[in-house]
């Protein structure tokens, strides 16, 4: 039963692994007490261009009203505009908050702090092994927690009476080239004693980089990590590194905010982070996992990671050319199998997702039709490996209160955008709430973005491509067609009324007194007439029929299935629907026309040169009607 109380969690990336860990401390422990976590997360600070300008689009998700409380991962978040929109819009908010961070926290915080772990590392180095220089690997591109760990290096140098050199600061990013140009820095005054960086990936790569060189670890360079990853575990030599307790970080958020609900104080004090002593600083560590597990796990990674990239490329190939939304579904639909673990899968748009812009609108002489932006489309529903009807419902909830009914999941919500367009969301849900949330999770919802831009970019050109057939194919004055759109449509009319054995007539209707109006009251005045005229031609018309104005005040009207009453009222209503217009237009003339037809039963051979002599048959007639206007007039 998904439970009614709420907490929701922000956080960003959460394919990582510091961040997974958070969030399954947080599922389960809120579990625990009776609540589910909404879990809100975003791409921010990822090398995408203006597409990244849609991450902000996070913050239209969430129904604020629904959560007993909040909490916030704040530090990760690379992007600190984004970081300052959700935490503006968090201030606003009136139930408790909880903020996971080292630093700059505006709610109540708990951090997992084993950034200090740093000095005791270094202290480790001076006091165990009797180190006299001691380097630091700082990270450019993380430097917001990479400073902070430097700020406790330098601290515990400082403890010890000492102070980095010129060469034994280094910031770096992860790259194998600035990796030998950090150790090439470290050596150009002599070997140091240890190196301590910033984490495990960082260590490594030096590791590498250092064995590569010629240099023994740890007997001529010691180093250690931070971090606590499997690939350091697995390391030979096995490094010395710091633990990351960041499920226990995660639970511990959640006994914090409940401690708020219930009107208490929280404990800021995170879970304890230790030293693991293990080989690469120099001490003596048994331990090491059989070589040959790391190698097999490191085989299942590249070839999962070989398997995301082909799957991706094609989902891409399969959902680019796709204009259509049922379609791209339906593509859809065949690839979720591929996502492991995966237990529910739901793609809901706002009701304006496909909304074009003004401009466009402007250009195409089209109205929309105003959103209730109220109501959410759940467009695609995907859950225990089947596929569920799509399906409106109100923004009060983030999915239908029926899939809710029978839940006991966390949901992970995700934004679909295109730049600054904001399409809706991805909910996702995993077997027994173990969060499994891949990277190839990025590039499926990179593709599914593009794929609804696409459809919109499709909306958007068949609206301009219909423009231009309007313009190329119909009057600009009276929005009948003029000579190009009747030559189109003629054959088809014709061939109807030979299949089906339709009489075909010709009406040929030209304004009177058209010279009169544009003389005395100006050409503006003749141009509204034929526009009215047009109108009363339009309005008498049936499907199929064509209506057609050339140029001047004549106007052609080709029919098929008229009798000969038929045709004789179809004349008679043009001019009925002038009369009434006179009555009530307050205009100082009367819109008044002839009208002449003409009609043949075609048979085999008819073709257009008949027409046209249908239409000589009608101008004829037309011009004995006018005669007798101009009598009567007199």
């Amino acid at each position: 039963m998904y439970h009614s109380k709420k907490i929701g969690v922000f956080i960003s990336h959460i394919f990582g692994a510091y961040q997974q860990g958070v969030c399954q401390g947080i599922i389960d422990r809120a579990v625990e007490y009776g609540y589910t976590a909404e879990i809100f997360t975003s791409l921010d600070g990822e090398n995408l261009g203006s597409y990244a300008r849609g991450e902000e689009s996070i913050l239209h998700i969430p129904n604020y009203d629904s959560f007993d409380g909040v909490i916030f991962a704040s530090d990760t978040y690379i992007s600190q505009e984004l970081r300052r929109k959700i935490l503006e819009q968090l201030q606003t908010l009136s139930c408790p908050i909880v903020e996971i961070a080292v630093k700059d926290a505006h709610f109540p915080v708990i951090s997992l702090e084993n950034n200090s772990m740093t000095g005791d590392l270094t202290s480790h180095f001076l006091t165990v092994h009797r180190a006299s220089r001691i380097c630091f690997l700082g990270c450019s591109t993380e430097s917001y927690i990479s400073d902070v760990r430097e700020s406790y290096y330098r601290e515990a140098l400082k403890k010890h009476g000492k102070t980095p050199a010129e060469n034994d600061i280094y910031h770096c990013k992860y790259e194998s080239g600035e990796v030998n140009r950090a150790l090439d820095f470290f050596c150009r005054t002599g070997t140091p004693d240890a190196v301590v960086c910033y984490n495990d990936r960082l260590a490594l790569m030096f590791l590498a980089s250092a064995l590569a060189a010629g240099y023994r670890v740890p007997e001529d360079i010691a180093i250690t990590g931070c971090d606590d990853t499997p690939d350091g575990q697995s390391a030979s030599p096995m490094l010395t590194t710091v633990s990351f307790p960041v499920y226990e970080l995660g639970a511990r958020s959640v006994e914090n905010l409940l401690a708020l609900l219930r009107g208490g104080s929280p404990d800021a004090a995170g879970p304890a982070a230790e030293l693991l002593i293990r080989n690469s600083c120099g001490c003596s560590h048994v331990g090491n996992a059989n070589a040959v597990f790391f190698s097999q796990t490191l085989s299942d990674r590249i070839a999962s990671l070989e398997n995301s990239i082909l799957s991706s490329m094609n989902m891409s190939s399969s959902l680019q050319h796709v204009t259509d939304l049922d379609a791209g579904m339906e593509l859809l639909t065949d690839f979720l199998p591929q996502l492991e673990h995966c237990r529910e899968f739901y793609l809901c748009l706002y009701a304006d997702w496909d909304s074009v812009s003004s401009h466009i609108l402007a250009l195409t002489n089209r109205e929309e039709t105003a959103s209730d932006t109220d109501t959410i489309l759940l467009k695609f529903a995907y859950k225990n490996g089947k596929r569920l009807p799509e399906c409106s419902f109100l923004k009060k909830n983030l999915l239908p209160d029926y899939l809710y009914a029978d839940s006991d999941c966390a949901y992970i919500y995700v934004p679909l955008y295109f730049e600054e367009k904001k399409f809706g969301y991805i909910a996702l849900a995993y077997e027994d709430n173990r969060i499994d949330y891949q990277f190839r999770l990025v590039q499926w919802q990179m593709n599914i973005n593009q794929m609804l831009q696409s459809v919109c970019e499709a909306k958007r050109t068949g609206m301009l491509v219909d423009r231009l057939e309007d313009i190329y194919m119909k009057d600009a004055l009276t929005g009948l067609y003029n000579r190009h759109g009747y030559d189109r449509l003629v054959e088809p009319l014709l061939n109807r009324a030979l299949s089906e054995n339709l009489p075909l007539t010709a009406f040929l209707i030209d304004m009177d007194g058209l010279k009169h109006i544009n003389d005395t009251y100006g050409h503006g005045e003749g141009d509204f007439a034929i526009r009215v005229l047009g109108q009363a031609i339009e309005s008498t018309a049936a499907e199929g029929d064509i209506c057609a104005r050339f140029s001047g005040d004549e106007f052609y009207l080709l029919t098929a299935g008229l009798t000969e009453k038929d045709a004789k009222k179809r004349a008679q209503s043009i001019a009925a629907y002038l009369q009434n217009y006179n009555k009530l237009s307050g205009k100082p003339y009367d819109i008044s026309c002839s009208c002449g037809y003409a009609s043949a039963h075609p048979a085999a051979g008819f073709g257009a040169e008949h027409v046209r002599e249908l239409f000589s048959l009608a101008d004829r007639q037309m011009y004995l009607e006018k005669k007798k206007h101009h009598a009567a007039r007199r």
